[in-house]
């Protein structure tokens, strides 16, 4: 594909390519499909992107991925990585408005004439290429009455000062497969059930009234079990939603619970411990937005999501493992509430002095009506 590129300058076409390795007896598709990948869920990156498509005329095109493994044009690389960290200086160091939004907006012939990039070799590919990498889907490739005109968004400064292809990929890599933590093993079956509970004993002796309402001893029941299926995953996570739904928290009852939850601790914690109360409320959040998603369609971008700040893919692809995941990660949550809450009650020994009246002493004359006597 290399010598294609480097002959007329442009994508070959799938039946090219098809019909190259027809001549060396391999399938172009198994070929493709076969190359190394960098995937989570639904979005991958590899050494060539065709769109997922076997039409005849679908342009195959190379990712910088797969320019890194052609050392004849290792001048790609430079023009990208020269571009890259370019606009994403060019993003930085933009001149903003605490009144207005800023649109960065360049201009990409005046942009490869102060980089002396405008004679590279394929360098009209460049735009195309930009709009095939996720560093730059966002804005690196607009072509605006036949002028490219970039406009790199936040997202490529995690791409800023990148200085070799290897380091790019490393980079790419962590955005995309993010680093996932083993799910600590649950003490029990009931842990979850227990950390609800614990919550409860602590939140009714701080604030004098409890704050989980069980839906249905059933519901709560569902909690305990694993879930091997789809269907028994999103039943798990229904139960769970369930739970946080009622949770009886003071405030405007036109807020969700969560936030009234966030509302009514920011009004008797410090600063300090709501930066653990945010992170946990957002972690219960994130297992509705699970729950969500498997009852309606349009919830799947925040399911999506959710699943990310576990650690999971999207689509889920082993549900055992989510499940114990999510288990895992509210089981904490809930632990974070609770130490947060008790950390406001009274010592112990104040406690005690408060609700104690100090005894009078008198003696058994004296409580018959009889003078005591003086010593």
């Amino acid at each position: 594909m290399g010598d294609v590129l480097t002959d007329i300058g442009e994508w070959p076409v799938y039946q090219y390519v098809e019909a190259r390795m027809d001549e060396l007896g391999l399938d172009a598709d198994a070929v493709l499909r076969s190359m190394p990948s960098i995937s989570d869920g639904q979005l991958s990156y590899s050494l060539v992107r065709r769109d997922h498509s076997t039409a005849p005329d679908t342009l195959v095109k190379l990712t910088i991925a797969g320019f890194a493994h052609l050392p004849a044009h290792a001048g790609v690389w430079d023009m990208f990585l020269a571009v890259l960290n370019e606009l994403s200086d060019r993003r930085v160091k933009a001149a903003y408005d605490p009144r207005q939004v800023i649109e960065v907006t360049l201009s990409g012939p005046d942009l490869l004439s102060d980089l002396g990039l405008q004679d590279e070799p394929l360098v009209r590919l460049l735009p195309e290429i930009l709009r095939g990498e996720p560093s730059t889907w966002q804005g690196g490739g607009n072509v605006n009455g036949g002028v490219w005109m970039p406009a790199p968004s936040t997202f490529v400064r995690r791409f800023r000062n990148v200085s070799s292809v290897d380091e790019y990929l490393h980079r790419l890599r962590g955005w995309i497969e993010p680093a996932r933590q083993p799910a600590a093993v649950l003490a029990s079956p009931l842990s979850l059930v227990g950390a609800l509970d614990y919550l409860d004993v602590v939140w009714r002796l701080r604030f004098g009234a409890g704050l989980l309402v069980v839906p249905s001893a059933e519901r709560a029941a569902r909690l305990a079990f694993d879930a091997t299926t789809a269907e028994e995953l999103d039943n798990r996570l229904s139960a769970l939603g369930e739970m946080f739904k009622g949770f009886d928290v003071p405030g405007d009852q036109q807020q969700g619970t969560l936030r009234r939850l966030r509302v009514f601790l920011a009004d008797h914690l410090t600063a300090e411990a709501m930066v653990r109360v945010e992170s946990a409320v957002t972690t219960l959040q994130n297992v509705t937005y699970m729950r969500n998603a498997g009852q309606h369609m349009d919830a799947a971008l925040q399911a999506a999501e959710a699943l990310r700040s576990f650690g999971l893919t999207y689509p889920i692809s082993d549900i055992r493992e989510a499940w114990q995941t999510v288990q895992t990660h509210v089981v904490s949550a809930l632990g974070a509430l609770r130490e947060e809450v008790q950390a406001t009650l009274p010592a112990p020994g104040a406690r005690r002095s408060q609700a104690r009246r100090p005894r009078r002493h008198t003696s058994s004359n004296s409580r018959r009506g009889v003078p005591p006597q003086a010593p």
